[in-house]
């Protein structure tokens, strides 16, 4: 888990942002959630994958 330490915290940070607007729809909060929280989600699944994928290779699986 901490070769994952910024994946998890942009995560944790859009599930946050995500939050808001869905318990208080505010114009600032779908601002928010539509071009900070979506790419947060966005850039954590990539660098998780990208991990994954550099794992796999290094243990000769792909």
């Amino acid at each position: 888990m901490s070769e994952l330490r910024w994946e998890a915290w942009a995560a944790i940070v859009a599930f946050i942002l995500t939050l808001g607007y869905t318990l208080n729809p505010l114009p600032y909060l779908m601002g928010a959630f539509t071009f900070i929280a979506q790419p947060l989600f966005a850039v954590a699944m990539l660098g998780y994958a990208q991990k994954v994928f550099r794992d796999l290779k290094r243990r000769k699986v792909i």
